[in-house]
């Protein structure tokens, strides 16, 4: 199992070098629609005609409320999506990263403990310490007993 490690840091290694060089990016989608004016004589009231269009919207949630920006074709449209594709490369990177991790974590063996925790007890003496529950404690209007019963019957 241990000789997996290696790989996989390595494998982590490289993941983080590409989120590094990943550059700027924006979270959010851009759609393209067509539309239809509403015109009688236009001829986007065929049947077959797909609309007017194609119109662009980048669309993001900022603290909670959705936020449109319209977009033209052009040098801004081009910008929006790469800055979204770049978040999306981003999202994936992070997720390969977790499963990395996640497999670092399962082909690493336990850390062998020093002193269990009920020997520290036994040493200090504080074992005899530990919380007790008293005869006659309540909870609310019933003692304690009965809370614990109520509990259990679930």
């Amino acid at each position: 199992m241990p000789d997996l490690i290696p790989p996989l840091v390595a494998q982590r290694e490289g993941i983080l070098r590409d989120i590094a060089e990943l550059g700027d990016m924006r979270r959010g989608n851009i759609t393209e629609v067509f539309r239809s004016c509403g015109k009688p004589g236009c001829c986007c009231s065929e049947r077959k005609h797909p609309g007017h269009g194609p119109y662009y919207a980048f669309t993001t949630k900022v603290e909670g409320k959705t936020k449109t920006v319209q977009l033209r074709p052009g040098p801004r449209l081009a910008k929006f999506e790469r800055e979204v594709e770049t978040y999306k490369r981003f999202r994936s990177l992070i997720q390969q990263l977790l499963e990395v991790n996640e497999a670092i974590c399962n082909a690493r063996p336990l850390e062998p403990a020093a002193e269990s925790e009920t020997a520290i007890l036994k040493k200090t003496g504080l074992q005899q310490n530990l919380w007790v529950k008293p005869e006659n404690e309540t909870c609310g209007n019933r003692p304690v007993e009965a809370a614990d019963a109520a509990e259990n019957a679930w």
